[in-house]
């Protein structure tokens, strides 16, 4: 397989990822949740945008990434409406704890696209 291709499909299902991940923001329960869920879905956006490799108008990616970047604005969007209406952090005990591993496990997740993003661009270059 082409180390291009390869690169520019792992970049579109990382940003597809990250414009789900923004939609999906406004759902949070608390606001520090919703404002990890969008600075990971920004993250994402940025990773692809400096390792991605448009090339072009001609070119099948161009199309996916501005597709997603309306799905990052409409997520944007979602999110501001739900901010007044959430508390800061969660009641309870559990609550909290179930709130820092999620928190957790979603940094994880981010750094392994980062990984997944970062390799086949050495390959490249």
């Amino acid at each position: 397989m082409n180390p291009e291709l390869f690169s520019q499909i792992a970049c579109a299902i990382v940003i597809v990822w990250g414009a789900f991940s923004a939609i999906k923001a406004s759902r949070a329960l608390t606001r520090t949740v919703l404002l990890s869920n969008v600075l990971v879905a920004l993250a994402m956006l940025l990773l692809v945008r400096l390792i991605a490799d448009y090339g072009g108008w001609t070119s099948w990616f161009i199309y996916v990434w501005m597709l997603c970047l309306g799905g990052y604005v409409f997520g944007v969007y979602l999110a501001a409406r739900a901010w007044s209406q959430l508390p800061w952090v969660a009641n309870g005990a559990a609550a909290k704890r179930s709130e820092v591993t999620s928190l957790g496990v979603s940094s994880v997740m981010t750094a392994a696209a980062a990984g997944a993003l970062v390799i086949p661009g050495f390959m490249l270059g």
